[in-house]
C-alpha cells in the first residue's frame, strides 16, 4: 500500500475517488487528465466522448517498484461452471473445455480486450497495445479467491475502504486488519 500511495501522491486525481465516481472515462475525455488505471476498452469509451483522442491514447501497464517490472494487479474474470444436476453434463463440459481452449481464448482475448487464461497465449495478444499492456501486468498479478462468495466482497468493496481510508491519512495496519475482518466475514459460508 505505501507504493500504491506514493504513486498516487504523483498525481492530483482525488484521493477518495475510484473508477466510477465521479466516472473515469468522461473525467479522461474532458482532457485535463493525462493517464488512468482502467482496461483497455475504456478507451473506447474515452474516444465516443471525445473523438479528437483517436489514435492519441497508449498503454502499459501499472509500474512496479522495479523498472521493467509490472506492479502487481487482481486478475479476475467470469467462472463457467457446469451445475451438477444438469442432463447434459458431457456437452456442457465440452462447451467450457472450447471456451477455455487456445482458439476460442485467443479469439475472445483478441475481440474483447481480455487477457487470455493462460500465460503462453499472451503473444496472442502482443498485436493489441491495451492488451499486451494489461497481459503483461496480469503476469505479476495475483487472483482474487476461486468461490461464490467473492461477489459479496466487491459488492461492499472493503479494498476500496482500506485504500481510500490510507490516503486519507488513517493508519495503514489498522485499515488492513478491519479490511481483512471484512473480507474473511463475506467469504465465510455459514450453514
Amino acid at each position: 500500500m505505501d507504493f500504491y500511495r506514493r504513486l498516487q501522491s504523483l498525481g492530483g486525481g482525488p484521493v477518495a475517488a475510484d473508477e466510477e465516481h465521479p466516472p473515469q472515462a468522461g473525467v479522461f475525455a474532458g482532457g485535463k487528465v493525462a493517464q488512468i488505471v482502467a482496461v483497455p476498452g475504456l478507451a473506447r469509451a474515452v474516444v465516443q466522448q471525445n473523438p479528437a483522442l483517436e489514435g492519441e491514447l497508449g498503454f502499459f501497464p501499472v509500474p512496479g517498484r522495479s523498472a521493467g517490472r509490472p506492479g502487481s494487479v487482481f486478475t479476475g474474470g467470469s467462472d463457467l461452471v457446469v451445475p451438477r444436476n444438469t442432463d447434459v453434463r458431457k456437452g456442457a463440459i465440452e462447451v467450457v473445455a472450447a471456451l477455455t481452449g487456445a482458439e476460442w481464448d485467443t479469439e475472445l482475448a483478441r475481440t474483447m480486450n481480455y487477457v487470455p487464461n493462460k500465460a503462453k497465449l499472451a503473444k496472442a495478444v502482443a498485436g493489441e497495445e491495451g492488451v499486451a499492456a494489461m497481459a503483461a501486468g496480469a503476469a505479476q498479478g495475483r487472483a482474487t479467491p476461486s468461490t461464490p462468495e467473492w461477489a459479496a466482497v466487491e459488492a461492499d468493496n472493503p479494498i476500496k475502504d482500506y485504500m481510500t481510508k490510507v490516503l486519507t491519512g488513517a493508519d495503514p495496519a489498522t485499515e488492513a486488519r478491519r479490511a481483512a475482518r471484512r473480507i474473511t466475514e463475506a467469504l465465510t459460508v455459514s450453514f
